[in-house]
């Protein structure tokens, strides 16, 4: 049997060779992890991981996919991008008109029998300035992510499980829908505000319950492209997938900026109709659990081949979560939770950088929570209208796009040809220095005396975009591939939990800093620079260890090590 075994190979290899008339001119280097034969399945390395395998042996299918999902993200920043100012305008409105119509009302323009849906009119919008009424929107908009976090944070393990048990598209299209579903009810709150107290607006927060909210939905979109894209992609691919999102916020924001004079319903119509249609687009994307895992897909009637059982390595062990066979001996029901939850987190005690370089994410919750709370500051400290300050914030997010286009790529290649850097240290290297923008972006624009200064600062905040992608990325590398979906579920919780809390206090200090006046209203923006000069300190913390740096490289043509981006 055992030489039928090695006739049935070399009969494969035979045949390998006859369609591949330059594999025998390959260096023998460059075959390291190509003597296979051709039903060995493509995933099955010595470790069980798909770190070594080069992208030209992979299907190129996935470059398609990554761009449909591009597309994907971009329709969801565009959405988000065309409401949002709408949405905090249609907001400011409505608790404007009712703040006046007791304590002002001269100030009313139309009468409750004539103004429209949100108020829009009712109220000059220069009158909406008072501290009071933007008091009570900062803490409107504070709370929504309060009460949007806690069914995020319980349900994004069980969430991260389901798409591991029964694929990611069915969790993401339920993501989505309930994006749809929350914007829908925003709106039916806004249009019928005389029958509805504002604070309506804070039971949207339960479209989480259906799919685990944004922090989840996004963890998701980077296990996708996990599957899908070869680990010497993996680093820039994530930086253009988040320039994809950042360039929605580009192109958008001037639109939504011009339809707002019209009317704020306008844009905020058509951000649900493009929810919509980016739920439709997502139905095209495969699921791409085991995406590069065949045989799962085979038929079970189909033999297997005595050339695939000697050839096959062996299947590595079942990760931690996975679930006891008929055969295993059931843990005690108390104990078995406390058990899995171990098990499933020993990676934060095996390797003490892991924690620290999740801890930053909670900086990046913070400062994604700002761009509702930038309009009012703006807005309110040099006195622009909101859609004079959209597109003041968009120059914010022209030279992120730039940044994570054009930029870092270009920063990435040169630490890593001039320097000789591994893929590794350029990645920790490049996190510190954006790290160091973040801290100084963000303290200036509190500090900022006029819209000169300010822009300035929102260009050197800029900078620092990068930070988490790359953090992601050598994260990515630290850990066995079996283990990277437990820690972007980790990533998300600490998003959540950072959006859960610093959210109401960014609100609370915005508030206190209007209350002492002057350049005390930059508070909120003092505060997430002193954090970001904390969490740059812990990246001065974390190092690489001796013979880590190898992994973050690739074998070209010749055998020689080189880096990979």
């Amino acid at each position: 049997m055992a030489a039928e075994y090695q006739e049935d190979d070399s009969l494969a290899r035979e045949r390998e060779d006859s369609n591949n008339p330059t594999r025998e001119n390959t260096p023998q280097s460059s075959l390291k992890h190509q003597s296979t034969t051709e039903t060995t399945p493509l995933l099955s390395t010595e470790n069980g991981t798909i770190e070594d395998i080069q992208s030209t042996h992979l299907p190129r299918r996935w470059q398609t996919l990554t761009y449909l999902l591009m597309l994907v993200i971009f329709l969801v920043g565009a959405s988000d991008s065309i409401v949002e100012s709408p949405t905090t305008r249609i907001f400011e409105s409505v608790i404007c008109y009712r703040y006046f119509e007791s304590e002002d009302p001269s100030k009313i323009q139309l009468g409750r029998a004539v103004v429209g849906p949100g108020a829009i009119g009712g109220v000059e919008e220069r009158y909406c300035k008072a501290d009071s009424v933007q008091q009570q929107l900062a803490s409107l908009a504070g709370y929504q992510t309060l009460f949007e976090g806690f069914p995020s944070l319980l349900l994004a393990v069980p969430f991260g499980w389901l798409a591991d048990k029964y694929g990611r598209k069915p969790v993401l299209m339920l993501g989505l829908f309930s994006f749809l579903l929350k914007l829908l009810w925003i709106q039916l709150v806004t249009w019928f505000w005389q029958a509805f107290d504002i604070r309506m607006t804070w039971l949207s927060a339960l479209h989480a319950l259906l799919g685990g909210g944004s922090p989840v939905a996004s963890s998701l979109f980077f296990v996708v492209l996990s599957d899908i894209v070869p680990q010497d992609h993996r680093a820039s691919t994530f930086l253009r997938v988040g320039a994809s999102e950042l360039a929605a916020k580009v192109v958008v924001p001037p639109i939504s900026a011009s339809l707002m004079t019209i009317n704020p319903w306008i844009p905020s119509l058509i951000g649900t109709g493009l929810l919509l249609i980016c739920f439709l687009t997502y139905g095209l994307v495969p699921e791409t659990l085991n995406y590069y895992q065949p045989a799962e897909h085979t038929s079970p009637s189909q033999p297997t081949s005595p050339s695939t059982k000697t050839t096959q390595q062996p299947k590595p062990p079942p990760s931690s979560d996975s679930h006891p066979t008929h055969h295993s001996n059931p843990a005690k029901p108390l104990t078995r939770p406390l058990q899995s939850l171990h098990t499933a987190t020993a990676f934060l005690t095996h390797d003490p950088r892991i924690p620290l370089l999740i801890l930053p994410f909670i900086g990046h919750s913070l400062i994604a929570q700002t761009s509702q709370l930038l309009l009012q500051y703006t807005s309110k400290r040099y006195r622009l209208t909101f859609s004079q300050a959209t597109l003041l914030t968009t120059t914010l997010n022209a030279v992120k796009v730039l940044l994570l286009f054009a930029l870092l790529p270009y920063a990435s290649t040169l630490a890593m040809r001039v320097f000789r850097l591994s893929a590794q240290r350029k990645d920790l290297y490049l996190a510190r220095a954006s790290q160091g923008f973040v801290f100084v972006g963000w303290t200036m624009i509190g500090g900022s005396p006029n819209l000169v200064c300010v822009v300035v600062s929102m260009v050197v905040a800029a900078l620092g975009q990068s930070t988490y992608f790359l953090i992601r990325s050598l994260l990515t590398s630290l850990v066995p591939a079996d283990q990277i979906a437990r820690v972007y579920s980790i990533v998300s919780l600490v998003d959540v939990v950072g959006a859960m809390l610093g959210s109401p206090l960014l609100a609370g200090l915005f508030g206190r800093g209007l209350a002492l006046g002057g350049g005390w209203v930059g508070l909120p923006f003092y505060f997430l620079g002193l954090i970001s000069a904390g969490f740059a300190v812990l990246l001065f913390v974390v190092g690489l260890r001796k013979g880590e740096e190898s992994d973050g490289c690739m074998e070209n043509d010749d055998g020689e090590r080189q880096g990979s981006e």
